[in-house]
């Protein structure tokens, strides 16, 4: 592929991230998205031989690199709870860049079930595994109270991704505007972490190096 197509397909594929993840217009036909970019509908059956081929592409790409983000900070060598700040940090910065990502994933998980079987299978290390070891010591020196890593993880990763699922109600039921939602979230990264460890979170100085 030349460099005008892999720049052509890079282009197909961030619309259609914004469309669908962004933006939340799950149902995005390829019209729309060939509006969107400014291309030919053709152009998209040229790179992907379907809409669902597209969004199948789409989702494992955004997760990846969702993951990708969380590995490089739980493998790191920051101590446990600077570490913790810094996933906290990601993981609600990614969900304000696609606020319908989870949401996207959750009901392609529920309409094809093999799905999720095929993205754990490709996980041979867990992040509870990656935390274990250092959750462990802050329980010996009494600094945390006893909790296994499994869930440590369920309970961090819930209290960070349930706002992004629950978007719309939370709007709703608190009239938020998105300003105001976003404020919320950006705010909602220290109640998280006082919440775990009952103190404020610290400055987070190592997001270059951890890229993200």
């Amino acid at each position: 592929m030349g460099a005008e197509e892999a720049q052509t397909e890079k282009l197909i594929k961030d619309t259609a991230k914004v469309l669908f993840f962004q933006k939340g217009l799950l149902k995005a036909t390829t019209q729309e998205i060939a509006d969107e970019a400014g291309v030919n509908r053709a152009l998209i059956h040229y790179y992907f031989r379907s809409r669902d081929q597209m969004l199948d592409i789409l989702l494992e790409e955004t997760i990846q690199e969702k993951k990708g983000r969380v590995k490089r900070i739980l493998s790191s060598e920051l101590p446990f709870r600077l570490k913790i700040a810094h996933f906290i940090d990601a993981v609600v910065d990614y969900g304000l860049t696609y606020p319908y990502l989870e949401n996207f994933l959750i009901s392609e998980m529920a309409r094809q079930p093999d799905k999720l079987k095929d993205f754990c299978a490709r996980d041979r290390v867990k992040s509870s595994d990656l935390i274990r070891e250092q959750l462990e010591e802050e329980i010996r020196k009494k600094r945390m109270a006893p909790i296994t890593a499994e869930h440590f993880m369920i309970n961090l990763s819930a209290m960070c991704n349930y706002p992004l699922l629950a978007k719309s109600i939370l709007q709703t039921i608190h009239g938020m505007t998105d300003s105001a939602y976003r404020k919320f979230l950006m705010d909602r990264k220290q109640i998280i972490y006082t919440t775990i460890f009952n103190e404020d979170m610290p400055e987070l100085t190592h997001k270059k190096e951890l890229q993200y």
